[in-house]
């Protein structure tokens, strides 16, 4: 084999396991250990951090960290990655829309022309109903709450309500959570003494105490977001028994628009938040299964005004 043939080898061995042997990468490759050691050193001139492990005839492994070396991809994986880029830039995360584009252009300009023809064709046949999100993430907000999780320190932040009224907020970050739309983070708020849910695109300044989190029992996240989208962030809330089991309500009712629950025997129970019973009425009417609306007291009417209406048109 060549000598770029045997480097890329060479890389692959060297990913595949932790340590090896100058022998056992030479018996590999075919070659002496001498040539082991100048592949190795062409690998570090092109920024891969190749550490020497110290034993009997000497070792290598492929370390972290260093500046970032070049990628070696396959063919579903470079197409996997550029097709990643493309999303990205219309992602929720402001500020990373120039670095997806660029990586992006950069990307598909050493694309072998099969793949790049693959690329291509995606793009043109697609059409996306997605729009720049208007709720925007700054990525350095995203990256030190992210860094503040992972390390178990305190965070301070300037935050922004639905009602456009800005307070400081102490909080233990806990995780993030990305629905989709919108980046949200779960931590417990220490001046309210309890859990919170924070959409992360009204968060502004966060910055790191340095303090330690406590150890608490923490609720699910993904839960609490969910609970806080479909139920809490509405100033109605409704409670409807639908008769059919949990699974098959599951299947039409997603988490982010109410939160069902079993009742036993085929029926379940629906919680679900809205502004106006209106909205509501016409939702439930639009599942393909049996209801009764439990309360509040101005859903049930609401359902009845809709029925005398529908009764006096048709009969």
């Amino acid at each position: 084999m060549d000598s770029a043939e045997r480097l890329l080898k060479l890389l692959g061995l060297l990913e595949g396991r932790i340590d090896w042997t100058a022998e056992e990468l030479a018996r590999r490759l075919e070659v002496t250990t001498r040539t082991v050691r100048r592949d190795v050193t062409r690998l570090r001139d092109l920024g891969y951090p190749v550490e020497a492990v110290a034993g009997p005839g000497g070792g290598y492994r492929l370390g972290a960290g260093g500046k970032l070396p070049p990628l070696l991809l396959d063919d579903e994986e470079a197409l996997a990655v550029a097709l990643g880029l493309r999303v990205a830039a219309t992602a929720a995360v402001g500020g990373l829309e120039d670095a997806s584009l660029s990586a992006m252009s950069k990307l598909e300009h050493v694309l072998p022309p099969r793949l790049r023809t693959r690329l291509e064709d995606v793009s043109v046949a697609t059409v996306s109903t997605a729009e720049l999100s208007s709720a925007r993430v700054d990525h350095n907000a995203l990256a030190t709450t992210a860094s503040a999780i992972r390390a178990g320190i305190r965070l301070r932040f300037d935050y922004t309500d639905a009602e456009g009224r800005p307070s400081e907020r102490h909080a233990e970050p806990y995780r993030l959570v990305h629905t989709g739309r919108r980046w949200y983070l779960v931590a417990f708020d220490l001046d309210r003494d309890d859990w919170r849910t924070f959409r992360l695109d009204r968060v502004s300044e966060p910055r790191a105490t340095g303090m330690r989190s406590a150890r608490r029992t923490a609720p699910d996240p993904v839960e609490l977001v969910q609970r806080g989208i479909s139920i809490d962030a509405w100033s109605l809330r409704a409670t409807v028994r639908l008769h059919v089991p949990v699974e098959q309500a599951a299947r039409w009712i997603p988490p982010t628009v109410g939160a069902l629950e079993p009742v036993g025997g085929d029926e379940c129970r629906l919680v679900i938040g809205a502004d106006d019973t209106g909205w509501l009425a016409r939702y439930l009417l639009g599942l393909p299964f049996r209801f009764t609306a439990e309360e509040p007291a101005e859903l049930v009417e609401t359902l009845a005004e809709i029925g005398r209406r529908l009764t006096a048109t048709y009969t």
